[in-house]
């Protein structure tokens, strides 16, 4: 769970002829015998985001950058976190500017301790420490991992590599459309590549000439591509595959649209989604409406599938449903790889979802 999210860049499944793959360049652990160390490399590979064309495709990064450090710490004092490792001073600095704000660039993921699965966005750091936006749970001992973020620039390409639909205007150019969980509402970004005035390259909402490329997407955020033309676009993303859980956090009241960050399908049975408490997992009913709901898009029919958890009722026994049916199991039923997982939570409370590593 980032925990920190700009208002701009708040922390979606493609055509079914569209064939997601999963390739594993590499999965070295390699040991260094002169030293008599181990050094460890996660694996990395690649997947294929598929766009649908005429419609809308739900997103998710199935990838992390590849970290870029990694290591234990040695002590914690609110958001101070001391590393055992000797740091240049603002190298972890945010430096991705767009217009007047500027996003984070990398963040730290606790692997290990009682904020194993928590990433937080570092603000600044010294020759040993580095600084979060709020104070976390780690201690003394526990593992970490330092990424740099995705940006639109990266995953797209900083020249539309990715083939998207530009324009003059957002309204006639294909629209990457990222939801605000706090505000219930989406950004949205475009490709500029027509237009007298503000020359070309990523945009957000209205503006025509202030670079967006450098706005964070963040990997736990899934989000949304309205394409206007038709035409399917594959998308590839090469980074690291994520080997530890993760920890999202789910709003409520409203909708979150959380992004599965392994690379692999996570089956509704495992997700960890339904605890059978309101403050720790969704909310279970009786009906699809009185139960939060876990939306999964069809991009062949332009339609979402419902699921939701049956806990109370006097027929149909209890478990993941989908739709109106009350009795049928659909607990194999998964989040796909590079899918997303629209949470309707009904009930007041935000929850930490953590995410189960698929490795």
């Amino acid at each position: 769970m980032q925990r920190a999210i700009s208002a701009r860049g708040l922390r979606f499944l493609p055509k079914v002829a569209t064939i997601i793959t999963v390739g594993l360049i590499s999965a070295a652990i390699a040991y260094q015998a002169s030293a008599q160390v181990n050094v460890y490399t996660d694996p990395v590979g690649f997947i294929s985001l598929g766009v649908q064309g005429s419609g809308y495709s739900f997103l998710g990064l199935g990838m992390t950058q590849v970290p870029v450090l990694r290591g234990a710490i040695s002590a914690t004092a609110g958001q101070q976190v001391t590393l055992n490792s000797t740091l240049t001073p603002g190298q972890y600095n945010p430096t991705n500017t767009v217009g007047a704000a500027t996003d984070p660039s990398y963040f730290i993921e606790y692997t290990s301790g009682v904020d194993a699965g928590i990433m937080d966005d570092i603000v600044s750091n010294d020759a040993a420490a580095v600084y979060t936006t709020v104070a976390d749970g780690a201690n003394p001992g526990d593992t970490f991992k330092i990424y740099p973020h995705w940006t639109i620039g990266q995953v797209f390409g900083a020249a539309d590599a990715a083939g998207l639909q530009g324009g003059s205007t957002s309204s006639s150019a294909d629209n990457i459309l990222v939801w605000n969980p706090v505000t219930q509402t989406p950004a949205t970004y475009w490709y500029k590549n027509a237009g007298a005035i503000g020359g070309t390259g990523w945009r957000a909402g209205a503006a025509t000439s202030v670079n967006a490329a450098n706005a964070v997407l963040y990997i736990e955020q899934g989000f949304d591509i309205l394409r206007r033309v038709s035409g399917n676009l594959s998308v590839q993303l090469v980074g690291g595959v994520k080997l530890s859980n993760t920890v999202s956090l789910i709003y409520g009241p409203g909708y979150t649209f959380a992004g599965n960050v392994e690379a692999a399908g996570i089956p509704l049975s495992v997700t960890g989604l339904y605890t059978g408490s309101d403050s720790t997992g969704l909310h279970g009913g009786s009906t699809s409406s009185s139960a939060d709901n876990v939306l999964i898009w069809n991009p062949a029919t332009q339609t979402p599938t419902t699921y939701w958890y049956k806990n109370a009722g006097a027929i149909g026994g209890t478990g993941w449903r989908a739709g109106a049916a009350t009795s049928v199991d659909a607990s194999t039923n998964q989040i796909p790889l590079t899918g997303v997982a629209k949470v309707l939570r009904r009930v007041s409370g935000d929850f930490e979802w953590t995410i189960p590593a698929q490795y």
